[in-house]
């Protein structure tokens, strides 16, 4: 199964997979493709995380653990880590979570409840950034899901995008949006951008519709609880 949408090789690539629509010039290329058939939607948000890799380098690709919905998303410890292997940021999340890297300078931390439908976190650190202005860097990331969401058939609608403290901290850009693929059921995602130290930074959640309101807590909680290193 092809990725729903992904940005590509840039030229003289030794090859794009079947299906991909190609990148922003200087793109590293895309991870590999899975060796079995996943959740569509899955595919979609390993991809959303990868359009960190517009200023990054080429990643691996991740799989998930299958597991139940939070009973008490405000109380469920935090009690697993991980941290991105070019150590700029450690992940925090709870034990029926499985947290894997996207390529150097991206995690995901996801759950998936069976049937096609999975929540994700997806975290990107980026020691060289293209830009030092967030609202350039959202601009550019939520442009390219938006495009490749289009050209697969699906639907994509940005609902809101307004300055903000991400991590409760750091002023940057804040985005939220609605996607539906003809695939999968509708997906609410909610982003925000900043820069540290001259490093860019995502935090995102993306979760069905369906199951917002009971999972949202939980997926603000672990984005809040991400550990930046100084």
């Amino acid at each position: 199964m092809q990725p729903p949408y992904y940005p590509g090789p840039p030229q003289g690539y030794p090859g794009p997979q079947q299906g991909y629509p190609g990148p922003p010039q200087g793109y590293p290329g895309p991870p590999p493709a899975p060796k079995r058939g996943l959740p569509a939607i899955f595919i979609v948000l390993i991809v959303i995380g990868s359009l960190g890799l517009a200023f990054a380098a080429a990643g691996v690709a991740i799989s998930m653990q299958k597991s139940g919905a939070t009973t008490d998303p405000g109380g469920v410890a935090l009690s697993q880590s991980y941290a991105t292997p070019n150590g700029l940021l450690t992940a925090h999340y709870p034990a029926d979570f499985a947290a894997k890297t996207l390529d150097h300078a991206t995690l995901v931390v996801s759950r998936n409840f069976g049937g096609g439908e999975d929540e994700v976190v997806t975290l990107a650190a980026v020691k060289d950034p293209i830009t030092n202005d967030p609202a350039e860097l959202a601009r550019i990331l939520d442009g390219l899901v938006e495009k490749n969401v289009i050209t697969k058939g699906g639907t994509y609608k940005q609902t809101s995008h307004r300055p903000a403290k991400c991590l409760g901290i750091h002023p940057g850009v804040e985005l939220e949006m609605t996607f539906k693929l003809p695939t999968v059921q509708a997906y609410v995602s909610k982003a925000c951008f900043f820069i540290n130290a001259s490093k860019g930074y995502e935090v995102r959640y993306d979760v069905p519709s369906s199951r917002a309101a009971n999972e949202v807590v939980l997926l603000q909680r672990i984005i809040g609880a991400t550990v930046l290193t100084p």
